[in-house]
């Protein structure tokens, strides 16, 4: 009976494990040949992930077609997940790179904290050296994870020249990535800092390429990959600049600082040690374009990508600040080439006639305030007036016209706004419009220094728009620097044309007097020095500045346009501490006689020796000794 018990048992426990192994072989066969695809689809996507290939950024063309910025390939480090947690391999890699610690585990901690994409690298640093390269190879034993690829990295081949308006390109940061992550980008992406690389930003990227790759439990790619998206080079810019053309304006700018630095002026026997900085803007004054602009002190964008921390850190501290673009950010009072503005103003409303005359004393009767010409001018009209800078003329003109007036007309010459440059950092400048007087208090002798040009503030990209606009015959031209953009074939996918933005309501034959009175400032008894050095064969017109900086030295400013007849480009310089606008002029006649390819005699100060800076200490003697240097070359 016990026998039969046992064998009943062990039936039903048979039984038992008979249905379970047919369900399990069910479930097996289930999910070998009903749900087979599911789920192989499903491993297969955990073995395999899709990586990032950065395109190359599409090219900047000067409008010759003068590579201004390009790509060259550059071998670059990265380290893959899970990798970058290990603070032993951080470390060692930071050492061997001369990256800081501190910076790489930021960047692991940022990507761990707010990415999806745990399997794409983090950059390490690019470009790295012959020495850094063998010792990751000699090393790799001690960095797992840590790979070096090939990737396009950007180059300016001319260095520091035209700085400034290209801008320059760096790792995308936090901040940046929170603004731009809806457009695809990732961390680690280049994207650009400023200049023209961050205006163009969305056409300059291109498409980042896919790669498809099968990786291992550490995600380490492994086997062949295959393009999912093979990367799209960014569309290229083509520029308004005249590279020929802002090499010479840069040049011209260096010397004259050089000069202001090193050589005894003339006028007050003394240098201007601390004329360091300033800014030139040559446009032209039919469409706008902008021909050449450049600030100084400059940099080199290469330094952003290539350079050590160190090299980067010392940028941002420079002094005077090498990274600020003075053309179109910097605010300054136009001392006296704010007079044609205001005299423009006067004639145009009729609270003046073109010859009628105001006698100047050398002071002003009502509130004091002096003339620069202490002794007087004598009688002056409108014309004589631009020709010696005459303050107390334009004091007359302040009052007659009060300080409402003049501040809608400086509105409607263009200026308390910005230009609307492709830039993406331009200032507006400062006018003082009713609200600040309301709030500040206002007087007389206020409006008597705003009329020539003391408490308003603009910017020399303004200033040559302004004098551009006296050249045309009043059209305010939005100053550009793209003509085009193409693609990797060279066909145009935008160009841009002059754009007109307003007019200056000013009378055809008013704009003739203010430009008889800029004729006679570039003439003998003008306060311009091209009335000892003219441009040989063509007639210019300008006006000097001087803006007051007080305990310091005041700065120079300087506008011109030529020929007169028959105007082509617009010149603005501005020398913070120059002294006298009289002393920027030579920069102005240096870029005139590269641009209408005239020579200029040998003991002209524009005329920049061939050899500089290479042999500035053998100039400098040379014109120390009264001597032209022998070693220069004519244009």
């Amino acid at each position: 009976m016990a026998g039969k018990e046992v064998q009943r048992r062990a039936v039903c426990v048979l039984a038992v494990c008979a249905v379970g192994v047919f369900g399990l072989v069910g479930r097996l066969g289930n999910l070998q040949l009903l749900h087979q695809h599911k789920y192989v689809e499903s491993v297969e996507r955990q073995q395999t992930q899709y990586l990032g290939a950065m395109a190359p950024r599409g090219l900047i063309l000067d409008r010759q077609g003068v590579a201004l910025a390009t790509n060259r390939p550059s071998n670059v480090v990265m380290i893959r997940y899970p990798h970058y947690k290990d603070e032993q391999v951080l470390g060692r890699l930071a050492q061997l790179l001369d990256v800081p610690l501190q910076k790489l585990q930021k960047k692991a901690d940022y990507k761990l904290q707010s990415e999806g994409r745990l399997w794409d690298p983090i950059l390490v640093k690019v470009d790295i050296s012959k020495e850094q390269y063998a010792a990751l190879v000699e090393q790799r034993d001690e960095l797992p994870g840590v790979d070096v690829i090939v990737q396009p990295v950007r180059e300016y081949p001319l260095d520091n020249v035209s700085s400034h308006i290209l801008g320059y390109v760096g790792t995308i940061n936090e901040d940046e990535l929170q603004e731009l992550q809806d457009k695809g980008y990732k961390g680690g992406d280049i994207v650009g800092k400023s200049g023209l690389e961050k205006y163009y930003e969305p056409y300059l990227r291109g498409t980042e390429g896919i790669r498809q790759v099968q990786v291992d439990y550490s995600y380490a790619p492994k086997g062949n990959s295959n393009w999912s998206r093979e990367p799209v080079p960014g569309k290229n810019l083509v520029l308004t600049l005249d590279i020929q053309l802002q090499k010479a304006a840069e040049k011209a700018l260096d010397w004259q600082l050089f000069r202001l630095q090193n050589v005894m002026n003339v006028g007050d026997q003394r240098t201007y040690q601390n004329a360091r900085a300033g800014a030139v803007v040559v446009l032209d004054v039919r469409t706008g374009a902008v021909l050449a602009m450049a600030s100084r002190p400059a940099f080199n964008p290469n330094v952003f990508l290539t350079g050590s921390d160190k090299e980067i850190e010392a940028l941002w501290n420079t002094e005077p600040p090498a990274l600020w673009n003075r053309a179109a950010t910097a605010e300054y009072s136009p001392g006296s080439t704010w007079k044609m503005m205001t005299g423009a103003a006067a004639l145009s409303t009729g609270k003046i006639a073109p010859e009628e005359t105001v006698y100047c004393t050398g002071k002003d009767k009502d509130t004091g305030q002096a003339c620069w010409q202490k002794w007087g001018h004598g009688a002056v009209n409108a014309a004589t007036a631009l020709r010696d800078s005459c303050d107390l003329y334009y004091y007359e003109m302040g009052k007659r016209l009060g300080i409402g007036s003049l501040v809608e007309w400086a509105q409607n010459s263009g200026f308390g706004q910005p230009t609307g440059i492709d830039l993406p950092e331009e200032n507006p400048g400062f006018l003082p419009d009713e609200h600040y007087r309301e709030e500040h208090g206002w007087w007389l002798g206020d409006t008597l220094s705003a009329a020539i040009g003391q408490i308003v503030r603009v910017t020399p990209l303004q200033l040559a728009r302004y004098t551009a606009a006296i050249a045309n015959g009043g059209h305010i031209m939005r100053p550009y620097l793209v003509s085009a953009i193409t693609d990797q074939n060279g066909q145009t996918v935008q160009d841009f044309a002059p754009q007109e933005l307003g007019q200056v309501p000013v009378a055809p034959e008013v704009w003739n007097h203010i430009v008889r009175g800029m004729v006679l400032v570039n003439a003998p008894g003008g306060t311009a020095d091209f009335a000892i050095f003219p441009l040989p064969g063509i007639q210019t017109a300008g006006k000097t500045g001087t803006a007051e900086n007080p305990p310091q030295d005041d700065y120079g400013v300087y506008l011109a346009f030529a020929p007169v007849k028959d105007p082509q480009i617009a010149i603005a310089v501005l020398i913070e501490q120059a002294g006298h606008g009289s002393s920027v002029s030579p920069v102005a006649r240096s870029i005139m006689s590269e641009y209408f390819s005239v020579k200029l005699p040998g003991n002209d100060p524009a005329l920049v020796p061939a050899d500089y800076p290479a042999k500035s200490k053998e100039i400098l003697n040379a014109i120390q000794r009264g001597q032209v240097w022998s070693g220069r070359g004519d244009r």
